[in-house]
């Protein structure tokens, strides 16, 4: 699996790929003894994994009478295709990305075609989440949870100690910037290294960028293919993230820094006393890397707030995340169609979003149940925003998404290429067919 899984990362300790099942056993019914069970697999493994297995996985066993058991695995993207094929396909499955899950939508039952509630979930759901998980006017999977991407963090008591109050439009934020530097400190500390998946921080920059400059329907073209890197619209996105990222003085040690530091650590800099930078933008899941008396009190060490919109670009609060999505395999199982109801109203997963990081794909979710202020107000921010996008690279072929599109951040970032080229070999690297 890939590491840029936003609702794994943090959680490094594997745990074993040994099928766990839910603590509480079935009542009698249903189909009788043979499909009373319900097997879950997904990739979400170590310390996430516990937390599912042994309170989300009880939860749903509770509520629905059906002895769940959830099969973890690291491997999931080869592993699911294998299963697949081979014949032992799950019930369900917990896909990290959409695209993969649409390019198996013919083993995938659509949630349009049983009484899984879907009907119910499109109600509550944050508008555009669906839109995701869906192909030729089908709804073949639907959110489990999600990361908000769209945050900008600072470290509070230091930030107020300065004086500074948080931006609201993007001039603003280059606002705040130069008063900073002004002031003889570095801005922002961002890292893009993450192993084999080095540049994927980059790439989320630059969607967060299109979705501001251009809007979420460019967006829509872009990830699609209809839209090219090269193009004006695509241009101007990066140029307005290099604005940020690139300028002298706004990273220490530029580019080259940047492209070496890896993501998680780069983020505890602002922590250090005084400050090694005063912004850091990084999904909701950051929080599991900052230091752990931050974590202890994060109301009183952290501040957040939503990257801003760009002047002249979408007139609106768009928010860019992922999440896992639940599809059903196996609808024969009437044990599985309700399981998988329960998976994706908004009832499902309180044990896990009470650890915090991670949130409700849901606006009806009781953000009283969350563990902290912080965590309370990413949730009412994510479902006050405009409209929302999943991650733009989980979307796009596996050659781009995953290939040149991060290599090519990083050769312009690291400053081996110019940002023309680099868009351009992009665009070459999109499949044909």
């Amino acid at each position: 699996m890939r590491s840029r899984n936003t609702l794994r990362l943090g959680a490094l300790v594997f745990a074993g790929s040994l099928v766990l099942s839910g603590c509480l056993g079935a009542e009698e019914g249903g189909d009788g003894g043979e499909n009373q069970s319900v097997t879950i697999f997904g990739g979400i493994t170590g310390t996430e994994e516990v937390k599912l297995v042994k309170e989300a996985v009880a939860e749903m066993s509770e509520a629905t009478g059906v002895d769940v058991k959830y099969e973890p695995s690291r491997d999931f993207t080869t592993l699911i295709r294998s299963k697949v094929r081979g014949g032992d396909a799950p019930d369900i499955a917990l896909y990290p990305q959409p695209g993969l899950l649409l390019d198996m939508s013919s083993d995938i039952t659509p949630l349009d075609d049983v009484d899984a509630g879907l009907d119910a979930a499109s109600e509550t759901l944050i508008p555009g989440f669906l839109d995701s998980a869906s192909k030729d006017g089908k709804v073949y999977g639907a959110p489990i949870d999600q990361a908000p991407k769209s945050l900008v963090w600072y470290p509070k008591q230091a930030f107020q100690q300065a004086g500074y109050e948080e931006p609201t439009t993007h001039q603003e934020l280059l606002d705040l910037t130069d008063q900073i530097k002004q002031d003889g400190e570095a801005p922002w500390c961002i890292g893009l290294e993450s192993g084999p998946d080095t540049g994927w921080p980059a790439t989320d920059w630059l969607e967060d960028y299109v979705l501001r400059t251009a809007g979420p329907d460019a967006y829509d073209q872009w990830v699609d293919g209809e839209l090219a890197f090269s193009s004006p619209e695509v241009k101007e996105a990066a140029e307005a993230m290099g604005d940020v990222m690139l300028a002298e003085g706004n990273v220490q040690g530029g580019g080259q820094a940047i492209v070496n530091a890896p993501f998680g650590e780069s983020s505890e800099r602002m922590f250090e006393d005084p400050p090694g930078c005063f912004l850091h933008r990084q999904a909701s899941f950051i929080t599991s890397f900052f230091p752990e008396k931050v974590q202890e009190n994060l109301d009183e060490e952290a501040g957040v707030f939503v990257l801003p919109p760009v002047e002249d670009g979408f007139d609106g609060t768009p928010i860019l995340g992922s999440g896992n999505f639940a599809a059903l395999l196996n609808s024969e199982n009437e044990n599985a169609v309700k399981v998988m109801e329960y998976l994706i109203s908004d009832k499902f997963g309180t044990p896990r979003y009470e650890a915090g990081g991670i949130l409700s794909p849901h606006t009806t979710f009781d953000t009283s149940k969350y563990p902290d202020e912080v965590t309370k107000q990413i949730a009412e921010q994510v479902n006050e925003a405009d409209v929302f996008r999943f991650d733009g690279s989980d979307l796009m072929p596996a050659e781009v998404g995953t290939g040149s599109f991060w290599t090519g951040m990083v050769d312009w970032i690291g400053g081996r290429k110019d940002l023309d080229t680099v868009l351009t070999e992009i665009d070459e690297s999109w499949p044909s067919s």
